[in-house]
């Protein structure tokens, strides 16, 4: 947590529930949105004491005192959140409906892309990963160590049946995940919280292909770089100077975006698309705080607008999403190229229409500008053994015509919006010879690191096809 943000969760001991009784102070001194029900107010003493009971010793060793404190008043003002009543929340949930719906009207899809979807999720989604079986993994750990994971199949759309229960190992309390990231083997490991453990800290393992959960070493025992074969993203800082709207005011710098620390948008997801532009979503002014105050679900509604960088470094604002996410959320390119947006706890708990109904979380779909400019290319077939760096290789296109580029995206699999060493590398189509390209592997793992890649072709608007996966030794 930033420092900032834990001063902030401390001194903000006189209320703990999500919403103020009345109208509260935005971070701009204009008067905050008025709370649809009156929270009970506590004394200093009575939150303090409900917080020190909350925090548990092993936890305060792992995180520190301060954010073990910030952690446990999140959680109590979840539950505290989920005792109103369903009619409260689906207040909220229709009011941030009806606004999207006004704010996107302008929106033409073709130029800004359009949201499509929202439906429940089983899982909270504060960690996902795209696998390469093309499933994603959403999962989240309790500070007891008790986890919960599902896996989503978007080839079967988005109810119920698509979602199918994946539980991991209970881990040694605490099991923060301090990280995540994909393996060469397609595998994905769970770095636990070390600063609890003598070794280091528990790896927990999801194989994908018998989408199974095993134990791993012991943090101490592995490295502790994310990357592939040492490979660093191709941009990016740590929070909290980054994703700060670059839309609004601060031109691109040469090598990446240019943020601005003064501007205010933490705990977004920035991500990098198949047709090499940047697109960002979700944020927040700080740790579960949107501008009108800590803990407080209303949100300012520029923490709900997407922003879009294209190939030229230019920036501009796009439409806005249903829900504000910030702290513990995430965003991936489907292989199809749409966006899936979940995450954010306490904004899915606040906006629940029915605790009961076992779902604790919710995803959107965004689909970006350039599944609205036309017919796709096709990618009907590409290798199945791995590929050396600097392999020439050939696939098939029933759309030889169409296809103009060929580029490698990194999947999502690691919850730092700056890195997850998200990168897109262009191919070089060497030969045609009718519904047959030979395109040639990046020379260097440094260019794109051992593992499983998406191939897309794109048309000459940028257009991209449905991906396939391929992987590279």
């Amino acid at each position: 947590m930033p420092r900032r943000g834990v001063a902030r969760a401390l001194v903000a001991s006189t209320v703990l529930s999500l919403l103020p009784a009345g109208p509260v102070a935005a971070h701009d001194g204009s008067p905050g949105p008025s709370a649809a029900t009156a929270a009970v107010r506590q004394s200093p003493g009575e939150v303090r004491e409900r917080v020190r009971r909350e925090v548990s010793p092993a936890e305060a060793r792992a995180l520190g005192p301060e954010r073990a404190e910030a952690h446990a008043r999140t959680r109590l003002a979840v539950r505290e959140e989920a005792g109103r009543p369903d009619t409260v929340r689906a207040a909220r949930l229709a009011s941030l409906t009806e606004s999207q719906a006004r704010a996107n009207a302008g929106f033409r899809p073709a130029l800004y892309g359009a949201f499509t979807e929202y439906f429940d999720s089983p899982d909270s989604g504060a960690h996902t990963a795209l696998l390469p079986t093309g499933k994603v993994l959403l999962f989240s750990f309790e500070h007891t160590g008790a986890g919960r994971a599902f896996l989503w199949d978007p080839a079967k759309g988005t109810g119920a049946g698509s979602f199918e229960k994946v539980t991991p190992p209970r881990a040694a309390a605490p099991f923060f995940p301090t990280g995540h990231a994909l393996l060469p083997s397609g595998g994905l490991v769970v770095r636990g919280a070390p600063g609890a453990h003598a070794d280091g800290g528990p790896t927990l393992v999801f194989d994908p292909w018998t989408e199974t959960w095993s134990r791993g070493p012991a943090t101490s025992a592995v490295r502790r770089a994310p990357f592939p074969d040492g490979a660093g993203p191709l941009w990016g800082t740590r929070a909290p100077a980054v994703e700060r709207f670059p839309a609004r005011v601060h031109p691109p710098a040469a090598g990446g975006p240019s943020y601005a620390p003064s501007a205010g948008r933490p705990h977004d997801n920035t991500l990098l698309m198949p047709d090499g532009t940047l697109l960002t979503v979700s944020g927040a002014y700080d740790i579960h705080d949107y501008a009108s105050g800590l803990l407080s679900p209303a949100p300012d509604p520029k923490y709900r607008q997407l922003e879009l960088r294209d190939t030229k470094g230019g920036w501009r604002l796009g439409p806005v999403q249903r829900l504000p996410r910030g702290h513990r959320s995430n965003a991936l390119v489907l292989p199809d190229g749409r966006v899936a947006i979940t995450g954010d706890e306490l904004q899915q708990t606040a906006h629940d229409a029915d605790l009961g109904d076992g779902a604790h979380g919710t995803i959107e779909i965004y689909e970006p500008a350039y599944l609205h400019q036309g017919p796709r290319p096709v990618l009907d077939e590409v290798p199945a053994v791995p590929l050396a760096p600097g392999d020439r290789f050939r696939v098939r296109t029933s759309t030889p015509d169409r296809v103009r580029r060929a580029v490698l995206l990194a999947p999502a699999g690691a919850p730092d919006p700056a890195g997850a060493a998200r990168r897109q590398v262009e191919l070089r189509i060497e030969r045609r010879e009718g519904g047959l390209l030979t395109l040639q592997a990046p020379p260097t793992r440094a260019a794109a690191p051992s593992g499983h890649h998406l191939l897309f072709l794109l048309d000459g608007k940028g257009v991209p096809s449905v991906a396939r996966w391929v992987r590279l030794a």
